[in-house]
């Protein structure tokens, strides 16, 4: 009898136990939202890491270089008319930094034309690195109830896509000067 009834209450209780493990409540660790500017500035910080250690890898003397239709093979159809030199693409992701943040209303001062025009590695490389401190700096003002707050004159954008903007588009041209790059036998740093 007592073996019976010791199998019954296993029975019952072991199902409830199982059922407790599962669904047991999260700690706070493991449930706790994730600060948006730490997300958002880790983002920033990743693509900077990758496109200012590539810019300062480049000699100064490859800054002019663009590619060009006749380094590849003879016959093939390909058109590089207009394709931005390396300083160029340097220049471009600064300009677009200031632009996203412009879109947030920040860095309003900052001339965007005048950084396109950067020649030199100098100029290019400190714009660059100028603007990522500056998107580092917003990426720091995004709470969780303005990341998703409608901003610009429409309301079609967020900080939080903004932000993400800066990270993936220098990312998209951090990919052509790698090729740049390794077009000069410089092996970008993040391939180390």
């Amino acid at each position: 009898m007592i073996i019976r009834f010791c199998a019954l209450l296993l029975t019952l209780t072991l199902p409830v136990a199982m059922v407790a493990q599962t669904t047991a409540p999260q700690s706070a660790e493991t449930s706790a939202q994730v600060d948006p500017a730490r997300v958002y500035g880790n983002m920033i910080r990743t693509a900077e890491r990758a496109v200012v250690g590539l810019a300062e890898a480049m000699p100064e003397e490859k800054y002019a270089f663009a590619p060009a239709a006749d380094l590849f093979r003879a016959g093939q159809a390909t058109e590089f008319k207009g394709v931005r030199t390396f300083v160029q693409q340097v220049a471009h992701v600064a300009s677009s930094n200031y632009e996203y943040l412009q879109a947030m209303g920040l860095e309003k001062d900052k001339d965007i034309a005048s950084i396109e025009k950067l020649t030199t590695k100098a100029e290019a490389l400190q714009a660059l690195k100028d603007s990522f401190a500056a998107a580092e700096k917003a990426a720091t003002a995004i709470t969780p109830q303005n990341a998703f707050e409608g901003i610009g004159p429409k309301k079609l954008t967020t900080r939080a896509a903004l932000a993400s903007a800066i990270a993936w588009h220098t990312m998209d041209h951090y990919g052509q000067m790698v090729i740049y790059a390794r077009m000069n036998g410089v092996v970008p740093p993040q391939s180390r």
